[in-house]
């Protein structure tokens, strides 16, 4: 793990549940408040102006009231191919404790079973999530770079979308991470792949299903 993902995992992390927190917190105190809450409009937040820099990273506070994607329409998104691998564990429901809808799945090279791919979506709407993403998208707007002998990480934009991309070829590791639909956190990981491996299997997916 490089230092740029030691210090925003030990700093940017605690932040973000720190916050969430207080969300849930706040939340249960607003069921047991019965009078009712004037509107009030909320002030700019120099976090939300950096989000509209991008088209693909809108203001994450209007998914706080939004329903989350059921887990049924979660697997259907995950096809059993997906070029030469092949799907081969699925994982739903396990972030439901928080208030969470995610699915992971992990896929198989047809042929070379060392070669595996294990994705993640996470739907950041929800009070908990949407923290979560937001913290996620101070990360992307980061201008960053790591170059080291046997690999990199860096954060850069690609086809208008802001992106992470890591390769260790010592260990011959590689991960993405990026947002689509401005609300759904892609995390890939894949095990004896360089980074182009990965994109070209996401480049392969139909998020059409993810709005």
């Amino acid at each position: 793990m490089s230092n740029f993902q030691k210090w925003f995992l030990n700093t940017g992390t605690r932040r973000v549940f720190l916050i969430a927190s207080f969300i849930i917190l706040g939340i249960s105190c607003q069921k047991k408040n019965t009078k009712p809450i004037p509107s009030v409009n909320p002030p700019s937040s120099p976090n939300i102006q950096n989000t509209k820099k991008h088209p693909d990273l809108p203001p994450v506070l209007a998914l706080k009231s939004l329903i989350p994607t059921s887990k049924s329409t979660l697997i259907k998104l995950l096809p059993d191919k997906v070029g030469e691998y092949l799907k081969i564990q699925t994982l739903t429901g396990h972030k439901e404790p928080v208030n969470i809808s995610a699915i992971q799945a992990t896929y198989q090279h047809w042929s070379e079973s060392s070669k595996t791919i294990i994705i993640d979506i996470m739907d950041g709407a929800g009070p908990v999530a949407s923290v979560l993403l937001l913290g996620n998208i101070q990360k992307l707007n980061l201008d960053f770079e790591e170059v080291k002998p046997y690999g990199f990480s860096r954060i850069l934009e690609r086809k208008c979308q802001r992106v992470w991309e890591a390769e260790n070829r010592m260990d011959e590791v590689a991960e993405l991470e990026f947002i689509h639909a401005g609300r759904f956190l892609i995390s890939i990981k894949g095990e004896q792949l360089r980074h182009a491996d990965l994109w070209d299997f996401a480049d392969k997916l139909d998020l059409n299903g993810l709005k």
